[in-house]
């Protein structure tokens, strides 16, 4: 398992890194919806990071919240 903190926005897999299959969000303002123009740019950048069919996951309570990824053009 790899771990990375980093603002979603933010967000680009570093030189020679994997595509992830999962993503997990904790307390990331851009994806609930507070913030429509950073949350745009973090679901860029996160399905970017992520492998055809990856999956994201925020923290929301209970149970964490699964946002589908577009299919991959």
């Amino acid at each position: 398992m790899s771990v990375r903190q980093i603002a979603a926005e933010d967000f680009v897999l570093e030189p020679g890194e994997a595509p992830f299959d999962i993503v997990f969000a904790v307390r990331v303002g851009a994806l609930d919806g507070r913030h429509p123009e950073a949350g745009r740019c973090a679901l860029e950048r996160v399905a970017a990071a992520l492998v055809p069919g990856g999956r994201l996951f925020v923290d929301g309570g209970q149970p964490l919240r699964e946002i589908l990824m577009p299919p991959r053009r």
